[in-house]
């Protein structure tokens, strides 16, 4: 992990925790992107949550997890946040993750590989850390003609170091097929996926019940997510694997 990509995370800690998680139409979105990617997998084992941030999947896991280990680079984030939602923190790299074979039987790794210099290297030492037969969810960027020009723009702005990625489906699935089964795939994020993200862009400022609006258009997006064509285009993909093994 660079130095460059350590700074901007724990620079956009703050703004993460109190923009993007404090505005209600945005957490709106994130709950519900939460909760979907945590039931792609068994999460009542030991988890990691590789690059938890300020550990927003611990308000959840903290109920079903009889170990949940959160990880991420920014001493910030782990300092200010995470700590208060995650009882067991490393400051770590998961490029190189500091836990030995077979420790958990779940990975996590929300927004992590898009992130990273060398995701390939996050693949390996995922699995190396995997129990045989073990479950990744992957959550991640889709590069579509749709995302790609918005995204361009976004990563020119201080929330991104130069290791960022906008990472396509092929490239990810393939990536994680290395050393996983695939099981199941889910593209979401096309109407309601902006609103999310209101340090970016505050689209949410703008409607009115802004809330209400969120889950309504997270319904829509469940829709265009089951038709073949059209899911494609999302903006994000969650990917779920099994250890291979």
């Amino acid at each position: 992990m660079t130095r460059d990509e350590v700074e901007v995370q724990d620079r956009v800690a703050h703004l993460y925790e109190e923009c993007r998680y404090e505005k209600p139409y945005a957490r709106a979105y994130h709950d519900w992107w939460n909760r979907k990617l945590l039931s792609m997998v068994d999460c009542t084992g030991n988890v990691l949550d590789a690059g938890c941030g300020t550990g927003i999947l611990g308000d959840i896991l903290a109920g079903t997890a009889s170990v949940h280990v959160g990880m991420d680079i920014s001493h910030v984030a782990l300092r200010d946040f995470a700590k208060a939602r995650i009882h067991l923190l490393t400051r770590g790299d998961a490029q190189q993750l500091p836990y030995a074979d077979g420790s958990f039987d779940t990975v996590i790794g929300r927004s992590l590989l898009h992130h990273l210099h060398e995701p390939e290297r996050a693949i390996d030492e995922i699995a190396r850390v995997l129990k045989p037969g073990g479950e990744l969810v992957v959550v991640d960027t889709n590069r579509s003609i749709l995302t790609a020009l918005p995204r361009w723009i976004a990563n020119h702005g201080e929330h991104f170091s130069d290791d960022h990625q906008n990472m396509s489906y092929s490239d990810l699935s393939a990536m994680v097929a290395t050393r996983f089964e695939i099981k199941t795939v889910y593209f979401f994020g096309f109407l309601a996926y902006p609103i999310g993200f209101p340090d970016i862009l505050d689209i949410g400022r703008y409607l009115p019940m802004a809330t209400t609006v969120t889950r309504l258009l997270i319904g829509l997006d469940a829709v265009l997510s089951r038709i073949p064509l059209v899911r494609r285009l999302a903006w994000g993909v969650m990917i779920m694997g099994r250890k291979k093994g």
